[in-house]
């Protein structure tokens, strides 16, 4: 029996530990536990680049804009909020032509290149396969990547903290069980400011080719939401 009752705490040594230090005749366990909820996404975020070159900087900011004025103009028909078009990152390099010519060229670029990153906000997740394909056809070059995520994860997050604090409970019962005492209260719930993850779906999609049109067709995952704490209970005999 004494050899069970040691396997036990062992077992539960990792989510939690009891002390003797509370309130006369109470003993302090501390227990950690998590929870994690699973939700179908209601909102996508569609990550796209509008990549130009030309031999002056002039000549490629000017394509540039003209691209992506294109695409946002685009998008607004289809009902995208201009809010919901966002820059992600804005660059304007320039690569000197070399004095010798490479053996093997590979379509390198020569002179200034302007790079241009934006965000679209499909607040209707059917349309993210559509604004994908809207922004090709008006000169995106690439569609860095698609996540899909929660407008408002207030909810979730919730979820995700009860599912911790029951796991803590949990533990710190069983941890109580096998000293033969019972938990009569909560003395303070400790939740750490990274005591919060999310996990969007994601869809990565590569630079632009030349090719057919054919439709996006996105199958997107679950939002995976989770939460730590870690839980002081009173227990007694």
């Amino acid at each position: 029996m004494k050899r069970t009752f040691l396997c036990l705490l062992a077992m539960f040594f990792l989510t939690g530990t009891f002390a003797a230090a509370g309130p006369p005749g109470m003993t302090e366990i501390t227990a950690a536990g998590t929870g994690s909820v699973s939700l179908p996404p209601d909102i996508a975020t569609v990550r796209a680049q509008v990549q130009t070159n030309a031999a002056s900087a002039s000549d490629a900011v000017s394509e540039n804009n003209a691209i992506y004025d294109r695409i946002v103009a685009g998008l607004a028909k289809l009902g995208i909020a201009r809010a919901d078009v966002a820059l992600d990152y804005y660059n304007v390099r320039y690569y000197p032509r070399p004095q010798v010519a490479p053996a093997n060229p590979t379509g390198e670029q020569y002179g200034y290149t302007v790079s241009r990153d934006f965000e679209v906000t499909v607040r209707k997740i059917a349309m993210a396969g559509t604004v994908t394909d809207d922004s090709i056809a008006a000169g995106a070059t690439s569609i860095i990547g698609i996540a899909f995520g929660l407008s408002d994860r207030t909810a979730a997050r919730m979820q995700a903290i009860t599912k911790a604090i029951a796991d803590a409970r949990a533990n710190a019962e069983t941890i109580a069980r096998s000293a033969g005492l019972r938990i009569v209260s909560i003395k303070s719930i400790a939740y750490p400011e990274n005591g919060y993850a999310v996990q969007p779906g994601m869809l990565m999609i590569g630079r632009v080719t030349s090719g057919p049109s054919v439709p996006t067709n996105l199958d997107q995952g679950n939002v995976g939401e989770s939460a730590s704490v870690r839980v002081v209970f009173l227990a007694e005999p």
